[in-house]
């Protein structure tokens, strides 16, 4: 009979968890709101994050952030707007749709200020958070006429020792999260 070494468990455990950085339920690391008379009816329609000029790390990696780069923003996107409507919100539209936004529609927009892939290897060999993924955004919320409603930033560390691309994935669909919990929010304060 094979018995396990406890460090093994240990180890096994501290790569797992290691690098996760902030979770979903978590504030963002920067958000400001300018109103507090958001409205869960009123159209908003979310655009896809830019990754132009968005930092990709080390250049040795640059094949992985370049794919990262394509694949992000849909996801980021999809995302909110799946968490939005959960939330809730009866009118949200993605960039991608066909129907072009009411009149009166809020508009969600940002960029990528970081994708980088990390280091596989090093994620596997060393852990303990080396060679860690990171996916960062900035955007803003703004009324029919561009006056800001709110504007946010946010980072997600990697996500343990698996390969980049899903990392990176998994990121921007955190941050998804976690913008329409930050926009839901302000629909809720306002709230009679």
């Amino acid at each position: 009979m094979l018995r396990q070494k406890p460090f093994f468990a240990i180890g096994l455990a501290l790569v797992m968890f290691s690098g996760t950085g902030a979770r979903a339920g978590e504030q963002m690391d920067s958000a400001r709101a300018y109103t507090d008379q958001l409205d869960k009816s009123q159209p908003l329609h979310v655009h896809l994050f830019s990754t132009e000029d968005a930092d990709l790390g080390n250049p040795r990696h640059e094949d992985t952030a370049r794919t990262m780069a394509r694949s992000a923003p849909h996801l980021l996107a999809t995302d909110i707007v799946a968490s939005l409507r959960e939330a809730g919100f009866t009118a949200v539209t993605l960039d991608e749709s066909e129907d072009a936004p009411a009149a009166n529609t809020l508009s969600l927009t940002g960029h990528f200020t970081r994708l980088d892939p990390g280091s596989q290897n090093l994620r596997v060999w060393v852990g303990f958070g080396a060679g860690e993924s990171k996916v960062c955004i900035s955007g803003q919320l703004t009324d029919a006429g561009g006056t800001k409603l709110a504007d946010f930033a946010d980072c997600r560390n990697g996500l343990g020792w698996g390969s980049s691309e899903p990392q990176g994935a998994k990121g921007a669909m955190i941050l998804g999260d976690r913008v329409a919990a930050f926009i839901a929010g302000l629909a809720d304060s306002g709230a009679p």
